[in-house]
């Protein structure tokens, strides 16, 4: 069964299609809110509140593409947090305490599917390579990973080709300071 006739499935009774739609996506969406919220805590509450309001207001979901509507869910919420946050999204190398920083306080040990691709040096240079990229070019090459560039685009309610240049100029970017700082 796809996943609109697991939902369907839900809202006749049959509990056991909700379950198999959060298993489904347990993985991949925890790992993309993780990537945003950087909190283990707050990537669990969000993951929960998105299933939890499926499963008391099915109708949420008018349906179309349900893995897309359920990362821009995700992406939305993660965006409420963040607003939430006194108006005020911190660096994630930015010095919380002395000594620490929120990357350091924050790091989760849960890889992402790009970092089980990658072995662990690989890791370590893409994520410093990562921090150079703007938020909007991150976000992009993230959800790359799940979507094509067209679900992209109407995720984030962009222009494809202004999608295709974040992921342009990001991929350029990467290349570029791995090239100039990692060279062989």
């Amino acid at each position: 069964m796809n996943d609109n006739e697991l939902l369907e499935s839900f809202k006749n009774g049959d509990a056991d299609s909700m379950g198999l739609l959060v298993e489904k996506y347990r993985s991949s969406l925890y790992t993309f809110i993780l990537s945003y919220t950087k909190s283990e805590e707050n990537a669990s509450d969000i993951f929960q509140e998105i299933f939890l309001k499926l499963v008391e207001k099915p109708e949420v979901f008018k349906g179309g593409n349900f893995k897309g509507w359920l990362f821009t869910v995700a992406r939305n919420k993660c965006m409420d947090l963040f607003r939430s946050n006194s108006g005020r999204i911190m660096s994630i190398d930015e010095e919380i305490e002395e000594g620490l920083t929120l990357e350091s306080v924050l790091a989760s040990d849960e890889p992402t599917p790009l970092e089980r691709m990658l072995t662990e040096a690989e890791n370590d240079k893409l994520y410093e390579v990562f921090s150079h990229l703007s938020p909007e070019q991150r976000e992009v090459i993230l959800l790359k990973d799940e979507f094509g560039f067209k679900e992209i685009a109407e995720m984030l309610n962009t222009p494809i080709g202004t999608v295709l240049a974040r992921a342009n100029r990001g991929y350029k970017k990467m290349k570029e300071h791995l090239e100039k700082n990692y060279e062989n």
